[in-house]
């Protein structure tokens, strides 16, 4: 199911001026990359209103399990946080708008497919309290379809070594999920869709010469539907530059401490 622009943008009022927007952002490592570029062109977007930003994301992150990538472990993302904080903000009058993107990393740390179900209905309620405009992705669909089973578990020894989710195991909980995303469509849930095509050789991240048109497509869903049109895009000499500043807080900050965490980032 997919939300119609037009028609869905024509029953949303646009914010005045004045009024401040919290933007969260949840999600895992496509957002870790991204998030840098895509936060600053959204501000640039809303002015002249004020607009605050918190992050919870990090590669390798889950929703309701705990994860990451080499030494660093991320809390569970529903339980951050960034929700008691934002709904604190969201009493003061700021239109609270979220993203939640980057979920399946829960599956391959062998959470099931009805509790991640369960925890992403829970964070979606939460914003929900908070009267927000909620925009989400499904997982990869290629895994729908048909993906290389050696090709699998290549990728699980790489970057989830620890993992013992079974090929089947993984596309059925994707399958299982994504049905639930598409459904979950309404008033205030948009879908994104047809991200898919931003995808790089891996199926799963943004690839790096499409990164920039993918962030920007979830820019434009996001923007049309608060009554805001812009002409431009983010262009990839920005989004390279968020690659390198997400590198530096994972490598510099999350994994050696030797910087402190971006405030916004939870």
């Amino acid at each position: 199911m997919t939300v119609h622009l037009d028609e869905k943008s024509a029953n949303v009022p646009s914010l005045p001026p004045e009024s401040p927007v919290l933007l969260i952002l949840l999600g895992a490592s496509n957002l870790s990359r991204g998030c840098f570029a895509f936060s600053r062109y959204m501000k640039a977007c809303l002015y002249p209103r004020p607009v605050e930003v918190l992050i919870a994301s990090g590669p390798g992150r889950g929703y309701y399990a705990s994860g990451g990538l080499l030494n660093v472990n991320y809390p569970p993302i529903c339980s951050s946080d960034i929700f008691e904080l934002a709904h604190n903000k969201s009493r003061s009058g700021s239109q609270v708008v979220a993203l939640v993107t980057d979920i399946g990393n829960d599956i391959m740390y062998g959470v099931s497919t009805e509790r991640l179900i369960e925890t992403i209905h829970q964070i979606f309620s939460k914003l929900q309290s908070m009267n927000a405009e909620i925009f989400y992705t499904t997982l990869p669909v290629a895994f729908e379809k048909e993906v290389n089973p050696i090709w699998f578990y290549v990728f699980r020894s790489l970057l989830f070594p620890y993992s013992r989710v079974s090929f089947d195991e993984a596309t059925g909980g994707i399958i299982a999920t994504n049905k639930f995303l598409r459904g979950s469509v309404s008033e205030n849930l948009h879908l994104i869709s047809d991200m898919n095509r931003f995808l790089g050789y891996d199926e799963i991240h943004y690839g790096w010469l499409r990164a920039h048109r993918a962030w920007s497509h979830v820019a434009k869903v996001m923007l049309d539907i608060m009554g805001i049109e812009v002409a431009k895009e983010i262009t990839l000499p920005r989004m390279l530059q968020s690659f390198c500043k997400g590198l530096q807080q994972v490598v510099c900050a999350d994994m050696m401490g030797f910087q402190n965490k971006n405030p916004e980032h939870y």
